[in-house]
């Protein structure tokens, strides 16, 4: 018989092996990084091309769901998923199981930064890496961000050094010498006070170790790639401040 009548074929309604799953999880994964990059892709495309070669015994429909398990599975981790494939309803706990195992397996190391983190340093980190990249999508992001509770460790401070040292910089920021940008609630120049050596680092809570400074020079201390040159630039211009040594525990 001619190639030409070969019958097609015969459609599988047996479950999917290890092997499909991992086969679709595999053009889920390109499809989503391209989505992410701002790559334009064919969700019908992948379908044929899955049909024509890995997947000859599965139907577009079945492996359309199988897409809806994929994003069902990383709706549970908190990764994001493709917009076009909404997470499938009803997706049993065995089969979400293996899903997560499977996509684990097929690398998605390239999404945990998009886990949402309650953690202020987690999320630094996470926010540098994702600005590293290309954000072709504007992010869903979560109307209803769950509230969590944490214990939190506080210093007492002087309110009078405080007061103080805003006193003596007289609505101008003592790091750029710009005067405070606006005013406060309270109806004075707006500057925060930063202690030079951090209370985290025993430093001590007296003028000689506290500066009033911008908002912008406040952020600079803590999260500018020359904080240590700006800090010693603190300690040459404001003849107040004395150099303390970090102590650890």
């Amino acid at each position: 018989m001619s190639d030409l009548f070969q019958a097609p074929a015969v459609l599988n309604n047996s479950p999917w092996t290890d092997d499909e799953l991992t086969s679709a999880i595999q053009a889920y994964l390109n499809m989503l990084r391209a989505e992410l990059n701002g790559q334009a892709y064919s969700k019908a495309e992948v379908n044929r091309q899955l049909r024509a070669s890995q997947l000859p015994t599965r139907t577009k429909g079945s492996i359309e769901f199988r897409m809806q398990n994929i994003s069902a599975a990383l709706y549970e981790l908190k990764m994001p998923w493709i917009a076009g494939y909404l997470p499938a309803k009803n997706i049993g706990s065995t089969v979400k199981e293996k899903m997560v195992a499977l996509l684990r397996d097929c690398g998605i190391d390239f999404l945990e930064s998009y886990i949402p983190t309650s953690d202020h340093v987690t999320l630094a980190t996470k926010v540098t890496s994702l600005r590293m990249q290309t954000l072709g999508t504007r992010p869903i992001g979560n109307f209803q961000p769950t509230m969590v509770s944490s214990i939190t460790t506080s210093y007492v401070r002087d309110p009078a050094v405080k007061a103080w040292v805003l006193q003596a910089a007289k609505g101008q920021c003592e790091g750029c010498d710009s005067p405070a940008p606006f005013v406060g609630n309270d109806g004075l120049p707006y500057l925060e006070v930063h202690h030079v050596m951090p209370l985290a680092s025993h430093g001590s809570d007296t003028t000689t170790n506290a500066v009033a400074l911008c908002p912008n020079c406040h952020r600079r201390c803590h999260s500018s790639i020359d904080r240590d040159n700006f800090k010693l630039h603190l300690y040459q211009k404001i003849p107040r401040l004395i150099i303390e040594a970090p102590t650890a525990d």
